[in-house]
């Protein structure tokens, strides 16, 4: 396939995730200029979700009605390029790598994953042609699996039309939108400082300093939230993320806001810490970090400026599509 061709894409994986990503992924084809269409895996409006809901209730498994509908798309469009967006490949069964190996053989068949995988996940290897992933230890895990198509490191990006700089007065909070996990609540309460956290399962913090709002905020509040703060926490994930890094290593910078990370593997591989992010190996270097960002604005406005500029030059949605373009060039 030739990408100066504009192939036709079909972008499959489940709509209105917190991530944006098949939505993102497919608008980046389509300002490439290739012909997009995108496959909703929990249904492409109410009816067909509501006819997957059904599927699974009455027979136990909507995989097959699901099958079936994927199975016209691709008949219908005809793709050269068939891009799987899997927060975890596990919930992809081989049938429907097999139907798109049958309908369309000459397709190019991707998966880009964005979660551990397990020894089911290598079933699916005869069927793709190419892997990305947002974590590099998820080829290694591949690899072990005795998965040897290629398989490339790919992390995740930011939408720039969305988290974009806003002429607002900043505040000097601190926040961390996610959800609670044992090793993010265990994070939390060891930091003296207060955070102000958004996400399920805070209120479980008893007797700390930090302003808990437990609930889910809005993906379309998070522009506003990160433009309007100091800079913005992040914690990895320790049932998803091993080396990588997750939407809020990307987001805050399309606003200019710094990133305050916890050290990961990959990291160096997408900022430059201590210039473009900031990275703490302990709870005292995040301590001192919080501390220097609520004393010198001039600090915390230049790792915000380099961020964002880093974020442009690198680590768009536009970005991330012709590099799985390139891969087939």
């Amino acid at each position: 396939m030739s990408v100066k061709k504009l192939p036709k894409v079909l972008v499959v994986g489940k709509y209105r995730s917190i991530v944006h990503w098949v939505e993102n992924t497919a608008t980046a084809f389509s300002e490439l200029g290739c012909q997009v269409q995108h496959f909703a895996l929990n249904g492409d409006g109410p009816w067909q979700s509501l006819h997957y809901k059904w599927a699974q209730r009455w027979h136990g498994d909507a995989n097959e009605a699901i099958r079936r509908d994927l199975e016209l798309a691709l008949s219908r469009f005809q793709p050269d390029l068939v891009l799987f967006i899997a927060i975890a490949a596990l919930h992809m069964p081989e049938k429907w790598f097999s139907t798109t190996r049958q309908v369309c053989p000459h397709a190019h068949t991707v998966v880009w994953i964005g979660d551990r995988l397990n020894h089911d996940e290598s079933l699916f290897s005869r069927h793709v042609d190419q892997v990305f992933a947002t974590d590099s230890a998820f080829i290694v895990d591949l690899r072990l699996q005795g998965f040897d198509v290629p398989a490339s490191y790919l992390p995740l990006a930011v939408d720039t039309r969305v988290f974009r700089p806003f002429d607002a007065p900043r505040t000097n909070r601190i926040v961390y939108v996610a959800n609670n996990s044992p090793g993010r609540g265990e994070m939390m309460l060891q930091i003296h400082q207060p955070i102000s956290l958004y996400g399920k399962g805070w209120s479980s913090l008893k007797n700390t300093g930090h302003d808990i709002h437990a609930k889910r905020l809005p993906w379309s509040a998070l522009p506003a939230l990160y433009a309007s703060s100091l800079a913005v926490l992040n914690i990895r994930n320790e049932k998803n993320v091993v080396n990588g890094l997750n939407q809020r290593s990307f987001e805050p910078y399309g606003s200019k806001t710094p990133v305050l990370n916890d050290d990961m593997v990959d990291l160096p591989r997408c900022f430059d810490p201590g210039k473009e992010i900031l990275v703490y190996q302990s709870i005292d270097e995040l301590h001192a970090l919080y501390d220097r960002l609520q004393t010198d604005s001039t600090f915390a406005k230049s790792i915000g400026q380099a961020g964002w500029r880093r974020v442009q030059a690198e680590h768009t949605w536009l970005h991330r599509a012709r590099s799985i373009l390139n891969a087939f060039q």
